[in-house]
């Protein structure tokens, strides 16, 4: 038997060359799809920000949003309901998850009282801190001023509770600023 010559080009360079056509053309399909799914996941992002704002203060007939300085830097966003009944503050807070992993919002009505809380998404430890989710929780907030007197934390979860608060602390500090 004998042995065939090896090439240095057709034994490294010829898979190198065919991996990197390989890439570059995934690289370019995976840009078009991009291209393409990013406004339909921006407008699907808009219309569920939306919904959630009519859901923490379903009195209002839509909303403007108001921009101001001096917020502190978990508020995304502060919006007017144009019927005057209030605001909703948009958060991305620290959650147990970590930094930015708490997503909500929070309405708070002219009078000051909380009309209510939705968390939006989390990082929280599932079937314990993912508990703030749930109506049991939330459904202590509606109608509480910034004090929350008589409002429980999660037994086991108060970290996450803990967070929920310090996430409407935040709001409430917002709502001062925009309602002089």
């Amino acid at each position: 038997m004998t042995k065939a010559k090896s090439n240095v080009m057709t034994d490294f360079g010829a898979p190198i060359i065919v991996l990197v056509l390989i890439c570059a053309v995934m690289s370019g399909l995976l840009a078009l799809t991009n291209s393409i799914t990013a406004p339909i996941i921006e407008e699907a992002e808009r219309a569920a920000n939306e919904a959630a704002r009519l859901e923490v203060m379903p009195e209002a007939d839509g909303f403007e949003q108001v921009e101001i300085a001096g917020l502190p830097d978990s508020i995304t966003g502060v919006f007017q309901a144009t019927n005057g009944t209030g605001y909703v503050f948009s958060l991305t807070t620290q959650g147990y998850g970590g930094k930015n992993t708490l997503k909500m919002t929070i309405g708070i009505d002219m009078d000051g009282k909380i009309t209510d809380t939705k968390v939006l998404s989390h990082s929280e430890t599932a079937g314990l801190g993912s508990k703030i989710t749930t109506d049991a929780f939330k459904d202590q907030f509606p109608g509480k001023d910034r004090g929350l007197e008589g409002v429980d934390n999660i037994s086991g979860a108060t970290f996450s509770s803990n967070y929920y608060r310090a996430a409407i602390a935040d709001a409430y500090t917002a709502f001062d600023a925009v309602n002089g």
